[in-house]
């Protein structure tokens, strides 16, 4: 090949990667996180066309399905195309869960989705080990301030152990324990749940912004991402 038809080559080469649209260069949105101003994590296009919002709870064991049934479809077939973006926010029913949600956030919004996940696929384990505390000791739980006893929820539970997998000591699980900040922002998004948008059910969805009506799984749920415009 002479001179000239490299020089032809790259002139074309270039001036095909500029008639792509920018957004099309985007190489992965799977890999973008971002915060609400509600407070809940956003993986995907901040910018996406149409945003789809869950609802959670850490003890509910149709979330925990939802997780495992939507994770790899949901990445692959609409968030990394970046038409649309994936936010998780807390409907909290009960103290475990409320614990839970806190170690979630441990970390920052980097580490959310890996502790979301993690938590989620082990619910039976440590479900099971808060189940198994004797009784004298669970009239305990209520005792203390609200730090202290999300610690004692997290030891009977053992989410210490399963933080100290994901590289958490146990005085950051403390400390993540103990953040009213953080508490605040999770009890905001249960209030705006249950009061704004009268969510009865977890796992409970949002499509830019508006409620759907029966829907808690993700084979309920695919059809209507699937019609969305593009």
């Amino acid at each position: 090949m002479n001179l000239g038809s490299v020089y032809l080559a790259s002139t074309i080469a270039a001036a095909t990667l500029l008639a792509v649209p920018a957004y099309a260069q985007q190489t992965d949105w799977t890999q973008r996180v971002t915060m609400s101003a509600k407070g809940g994590h956003i993986i995907g296009n901040p910018l996406a066309k149409h945003k789809l919002t869950e609802y959670m709870s850490y003890t509910c064991n149709h979330c925990a399905n939802f997780e495992k049934e939507s994770h790899a479809p949901l990445k692959d077939g609409y968030i990394k195309r970046g038409h649309v973006n994936f936010e998780v926010r807390n409907l909290i029913l009960n103290p475990i869960d409320l614990t839970a949600a806190m170690l979630a956030r441990c970390g920052g919004r980097t580490k959310f989705f890996g502790n979301h996940r993690a938590l989620l696929a082990q619910q039976a384990t440590w479900v099971g080990e808060f189940q198994k505390t004797p009784a004298e000791k669970m009239k305990t739980m209520n005792d203390g301030t609200v730090p202290q006893r999300l610690k004692k929820i997290a030891k009977a539970a053992d989410l210490y152990g399963l933080m100290k997998k994901r590289g958490y000591s146990s005085t950051q699980v403390d400390a993540c324990l103990s953040s009213k900040a953080e508490l605040d922002k999770i009890l905001g998004m249960t209030k705006h749940a249950t009061q704004d948008l009268k969510i009865t059910g977890t796992p409970g969805f949002t499509i830019n912004g508006k409620k759907i009506a029966k829907v808690h799984s993700w084979p309920s749920l695919k059809p209507k991402l699937a019609n969305l415009p593009q």
